[in-house]
């Protein structure tokens, strides 16, 4: 800390030095988000390889052109619509088929991909989810990052 004087008044400055250096940020801003306002319920692994996560074993991809057959098992609950937007990204709704979910909007940059998280298929019977809090979903870059976090369906 250093003390200056300026015409009688005494400044204590300090030099903060932020960013400096090599390190640089690479965490990506998406424009995907949950339309229910749980953009903020990111995790820690934003910028983290999805294949190192957890949950990347009990992920579907559903942002591809056709759903494979776990991926529609895992929507239970849920019905999914896409449409491509004339600035390249692509927009996902999942609306809630059951109340005590709710509906879910995802805006997609080209290159990201959208993932279901269900982590037990077991309980999706008849078109019902019977767990409520093993859903989420995940946006993942080109390169294989998280973009966006799984966020709670039930808030």
């Amino acid at each position: 800390m250093k003390k200056i004087t300026i015409g009688g008044l005494i400044f204590l400055g300090v030099i903060l030095l932020a960013g400096c250096g090599s390190s640089q940020n690479n965490t990506s801003q998406s424009t995907g988000s949950a339309g229910n306002g749980n953009a903020g319920a990111q995790t820690a692994a934003i910028g983290q390889k999805f294949s190192d996560q957890s949950y990347a074993s009990r992920s579907f991809m559903i942002s591809g052109d056709t759903l494979s057959a776990d991926a529609q098992n895992a929507l239970s609950g849920f019905q999914l619509s896409k449409n491509t937007v004339p600035d390249g990204t692509t927009q996902i709704n999942l609306k809630a088929l059951q109340p005590q979910y709710h509906d879910q909007s995802y805006t997609l940059k080209p290159g990201e991909q959208l993932y279901f998280i269900e982590k037990f298929m077991g309980d999706d019977v008849a078109g019902q989810d019977a767990n409520i809090n093993d859903d989420s979903a995940v946006v993942v870059d080109s390169r294989g990052n998280v973009v966006q976090g799984p966020g709670d369906f039930s808030k």
